[in-house]
């Protein structure tokens, strides 16, 4: 075993252990950038890395960063516009790293009108976009932050064309607007969100709207919201990023949730310092009494299952639970992505199984939801295999000791179903005897419900499995002690 553990956690650390501690170090920089560079397949020589220049920056950056240089080496390659060798690439890539801030903030001071800083941060959001998509963004944004139209006709001011050769932006030959350097678009972006602090709000709402701009392509839509959300993300908004996903949500309409919603929730669940946050507001979504609209409960239940599942899983069943006991059709897909995801891992079963059996004793007159939902877990077909015997005991105890009866049918059926096609499953019949703790009402509904299995029944394995239940059945009833007198009866049993 190995245990690894954080920085600032040495009071942790037993002295005993001294001998067997291994201290992990900061990898070399230059290392780390050749590994990524290989893994590119990148033709290069180790003489190309041995500028000082490089070497400083790999010794001091985070190892985010030499990744990002890396990445930004294959860009230059894969965009043809940077030359055909190496040292190019790597040149560009190292300017892109170390002076894009201060080449954006020259620009910025050099611009002082609004629509041309308007276009510049338009541009840099919707880059790889069609031309018009981001000149309508580039108007959209211009009103969202109520800057008033000049007077005179747009044939009297300076064209678009000149606009954007005027600020170092180009059009590619399929008409996609792109920056003439390597990674300037980002770093405007950084620029605008760090230095106008007063138009944020404005710069989300903006946002709100322009990503879903007739023009943008699934993946140009998809690409906007990230680059919003890292933004948001860096500068400590992660309300921003959140109050988008909901306004997104909430105008899906139709069975499908809205794939920008989904990939912002899973940007800031992914996030090293705001996944706790996101997560808490999911929570605070989902206990919320009031209603979730369809395409929030979409979107919050497909994050569970394709990303809080992978990192936070406890916190994923919890999520799902409380959306799985509310009404309508989204809830029906919320309990089945839960039911999936908890009979994937024996673990998960258990601990849903805990929280329905506990839900359902806390609040007597409430219990029906958590009920039927322990119901439909417990049947065959539900559980891990090979099934947790220990753990199906519990959940049918729950059930067989309180009403309503008529939702135990299905899941007694699907165990002689399971026990009749497969040997092995029969160990359930006794099983589930034992979880009425020899209850007569409970008994003699198990009896009735294999009465009409077997009534049904198609196969003469049926009619011997239903004679096995039944001995289970009378095993347990006649070999039950006297119920005492003074012992209360349950409301079933009073029936």
């Amino acid at each position: 075993m190995v245990v690894v553990l954080p920085s600032g956690m040495e009071h942790a650390h037993p002295p005993d252990l001294d001998p067997h501690t291994v201290r992990l170090g900061r990898p070399r920089g230059v290392a780390v950038v050749t590994r990524y560079l290989r893994m590119d397949r990148m033709p290069f020589r180790s003489a190309d890395l041995g500028s000082s220049e490089l070497h400083h920056l790999c010794d001091r950056s985070p190892m985010r960063e030499l990744a990002r240089l890396a990445g930004l080496v294959r860009a230059a390659r894969d965009s043809g516009r940077f030359g055909a060798d190496f040292a190019g690439w790597l040149d560009k890539a190292m300017h892109a790293v170390t002076d894009r801030a201060d080449e954006v903030g020259r620009q910025v001071a050099a611009v002082r009108t609004a629509p041309e800083r308007a276009l510049l941060l338009a541009a840099a959001m919707f880059e790889e976009t069609p031309a018009d998509t981001v000149y309508e963004a580039w108007h959209g944004l211009m009103r969202t932050v109520r800057h008033e139209e000049e007077v005179t006709t747009e044939l009297a001011r300076t064209d678009f064309g000149e606009r954007l050769a005027g600020l170092g932006i180009e059009r590619d030959p399929d008409g996609r607007l792109r920056f003439d350097r390597l990674a300037y678009a980002d770093a405007v972006r950084t620029y605008f969100w760090a230095n106008f602090p007063g138009v944020r709000n404005d710069l989300r709402d903006w946002i709100g709207r322009a990503a879903g701009l007739r023009g943008l392509t699934t993946d140009d839509q998809l690409n906007v919201v990230v680059r919003f959300g890292e933004r948001a993300l860096a500068v400590g908004r992660p309300d921003h990023l959140f109050d988008l996903v909901a306004r997104w949500a909430d105008r899906a309409t139709g069975t499908p949730c809205d794939p920008r919603a989904v990939v912002a929730l899973e940007l800031g669940l992914g996030h090293e310092r705001f996944g706790g946050w996101f997560r808490k507001r999911m929570y605070e979504c989902v206990v919320r009494p009031g209603s979730l609209s369809d395409g929030l409960t979409r979107v919050l239940t497909t994050a569970c299952i394709q990303s809080l599942s992978a990192t936070h899983p406890d916190q994923a069943v919890v999520r799902l639970h409380y959306l799985a006991v509310r009404k309508g059709e989204v809830a029906y897909e919320a309990r089945e992505a839960l039911f999936d995801l908890a009979g994937r891992d024996r673990r998960l079963y258990r601990l849903l199984i805990d929280r329905l059996r506990d839900r359902a004793r806390r609040d007597p007159h409430r219990a029906e939801p958590h009920l039927q939902l322990l119901t439909e877990l417990l049947r065959y077909g539900r559980a891990p295999v090979p099934p947790p015997w220990p753990d199906l005991f519990l959940g049918w105890e729950a059930v067989f000791s309180q009403p309503p009866t008529e939702h135990w049918n299905p899941l007694v059926s699907s165990w002689l179903n399971a026990a009749a096609g497969d040997s092995t499953q029969k160990m359930a019949l006794d099983v589930m005897v034992g979880a009425t703790r020899g209850r007569a009402a409970a008994l003699h509904r198990l009896y009735a419900i294999a009465c009409d299995w077997t009534a049904s029944a198609r196969h003469p394995s049926q009619a011997a499995i239903a004679a096995l239940f039944w001995q289970y059945i009378d095993h347990a009833q006649y070999g039950r002690t006297e119920r005492r007198a003074a012992e209360p009866r349950t409301t079933e049993e009073a029936r």
